[in-house]
């Protein structure tokens, strides 16, 4: 993903997902840019911001980010892209950028169990990972239509 990158945000009063984003794209990118003598957007699109419902949609999404580098082909294993959170998770490397998602810590309280639950659940092999992409990639919202209705969105039924 040299083109873009995937961030799994859950925004706070504190830190609200448009100031983040303002920062990233603004701030990081002129200074990025200067340091690297180059000029325009570091990537391809604005950024998308995509509804989750629930703790099985968040670790469905988690799964997607954390193979995303694999199926691009930029990698031969899942957790070799120096820009995942896949160590942080399925290993328990340090990693001062991420904070466990709230899901991921429910998954056991303990650390190791934790942490293989994570690897296995990344590592199933899936029936159709062509139609997870394109759902992931191209939805407006991630979990059931009643979710979407909620949201006042439509599920294109």
């Amino acid at each position: 993903m040299h083109s873009h990158v995937h961030l799994f945000l859950q925004p706070s009063e504190a830190f609200s997902l448009e100031k983040t984003m303002h920062f990233i794209n603004g701030t990081y990118a002129r200074e990025y840019n200067l340091k690297n003598k180059r000029k325009g957007h570091l990537w391809l699109d604005r950024y998308k911001s995509i509804p989750v419902e629930s703790d099985k949609h968040a670790l469905d999404l988690m799964r997607y980010i954390n193979r995303n580098a694999l199926r691009a082909g930029i990698v031969t294993e899942v957790g070799k892209w120096k820009w995942s959170g896949y160590r942080f998770y399925a290993f328990g490397e340090p990693n001062d950028l991420l904070e466990a998602h709230p899901t991921y810590l429910g998954l056991s309280t303990n650390p190791k169990i934790r942490q293989s639950s994570f690897r296995s659940y990344v590592s199933q092999n899936l029936s159709n990972d062509r139609e997870e992409r394109e759902y992931f990639s191209q939805s407006k919202f991630i979990g059931s239509s009643s979710f979407a209705q909620a949201l006042g969105l439509s599920t294109g039924l």
